[in-house]
């Protein structure tokens, strides 16, 4: 089941519980790092920004949506991209 929003930046994962939303988690990367977000990060979006499931494991936006689907989580809303957003979520 996923349970936290969840971007990587420069080796690190950074997250939060639902019902956080990315850009939460793009505030928190800058409190912590003193960085923007967007600082050598990778350009495909659905790589780094994703998911955490009840272990901690992430999930790129695609695979959170496989993940998802397969633990039977309500998925609210249209899918977009065949990929996960928050708002499917919470």
């Amino acid at each position: 089941m996923i349970t936290h929003v969840a971007i990587k930046f420069q080796g690190v994962v950074y997250s939060l519980p639902a019902p956080k939303r990315h850009h939460d988690v793009i505030f928190k990367i800058w409190e912590e790092t003193g960085l923007e977000y967007g600082t050598n990060r990778n350009p495909d979006q659905d790589e780094d920004q994703g998911f955490l499931d009840e272990t901690g494991r992430f999930y790129n936006r695609k695979q959170a949506l496989a993940h998802a689907q397969a633990c039977e989580q309500e998925i609210k809303g249209k899918i977009l991209l065949n990929m996960l957003f928050s708002e499917n979520l919470w």
